[in-house]
């Protein structure tokens, strides 16, 4: 089936070089993209002969009138849900990235084999486990198993659709057909930048006697919040780490504090690195104190291994 790309912060080597997906101003130096996963000693030319074959982008808008209701199974089809998704094959790698509105925050991805208005079976799991509530977009990369479906999704795409479930709507909420793009496309311009940003790493978190673990060695991302009225939209990039939690403090650089606003509260899927979402009913007043004295403020991800914090980063206006 399909497995997570295992994340590199090296940079990519010229030849089959994978750069970061662009738009979204989400790099910082030395951070780049998930890197494929390394090939089986035995397969290792051919793996690195795939892993050179020209990427191939491809799109889908998802609704859910475009969902087929089987008799006696599952409900489908949301009928205010609509999203966009993208989709870049390179090798036996697969970039995904979705936004979505009208619907909950999904709690499966995938891609199917099938035509329009005909169910197929499941051929790419893309995630596996429910987004974050806050969640409104996200991108994340895996490698397929069978290049036969990886070369099938290069040259015939329509052949396939993408699918989001939601609990509402477990047997699908939005779907739609595959088609080639003739340009590269921006997987990360799907997720919603910000006026604030903050590079995290491992090293800035603030251990605490007796108290729970910090600071993943290996851990960076970054972060853009963008804060207004009351609302804040949020956007995480990272490698390295699995977040559980994401959340705003009040501190200033090397002194820990309370969480001011929670970012998502639940763990991102396995084979997700970039993550954006909103949330509503912030204090206007921290609203405003955030936006107009942002280095008061850090973000923080946590993760199983680093409760406590596995990155931190404090914010700055861009």
């Amino acid at each position: 089936m399909a497995a997570p790309a295992t994340p590199a912060l090296a940079a990519p080597s010229a030849a089959g070089a994978n750069p970061a997906m662009p738009g979204m101003d989400m790099n910082m130096p030395g951070m780049n993209m998930p890197a494929a996963t390394t090939a089986p000693k035995q397969d290792r030319s051919y793996g690195i002969q795939r892993a050179r074959l020209k990427p191939v982008f491809l799109e889908a808008k998802l609704e859910g009138r475009n969902e087929v209701q089987v008799p006696g199974k599952p409900p489908v089809g949301d009928p205010k849900g609509s999203a966009t998704g993208l989709i870049r094959v390179q090798g036996n790698r697969v970039t995904f990235a979705f936004s979505w509105k009208g619907i909950s925050a999904p709690t499966l991805g995938h891609i199917h084999q099938g035509v329009a208005g005909v169910n197929g079976d499941v051929k790419v799991p893309l995630f596996t486990t429910p987004m974050p509530d806050t969640a409104t977009a996200a991108a994340g990369v895996l490698t397929v198993s069978d290049p036969a479906i990886a070369d099938a999704l290069r040259a015939n795409p329509s052949g396939f659709y993408l699918n989001l479930h939601t609990k509402e709507f477990p047997g699908g909420a939005v779907r739609g057909q595959l088609t080639r793009l003739d340009h590269p496309a921006d997987l990360l311009g799907l997720l919603h930048g910000g006026v604030l940003k903050a590079f995290l790493s491992g090293d800035q978190e603030v251990p605490v006697a007796g108290g729970p673990a910090v600071g993943d060695p290996t851990g960076r991302a970054v972060a853009h919040i963008n804060a207004h009225d009351t609302q804040v939209n949020y956007s995480f990039a990272w490698l390295g780490i699995a977040p559980t939690l994401g959340h705003i403090h009040k501190g200033v650089v090397g002194v820990n504090g309370p969480v001011v606003v929670p970012l998502f509260a639940s763990a991102v899927p396995a084979t997700v690195v970039a993550i954006s979402g909103t949330v509503t009913g912030v204090d206007p007043a921290l609203v405003s104190d955030i936006s107009a004295h942002p280095s008061a403020y850090y973000t923080n991800l946590h993760t199983a291994q680093f409760p406590g914090g596995a990155v931190r980063g404090q914010l700055f206006r861009r």
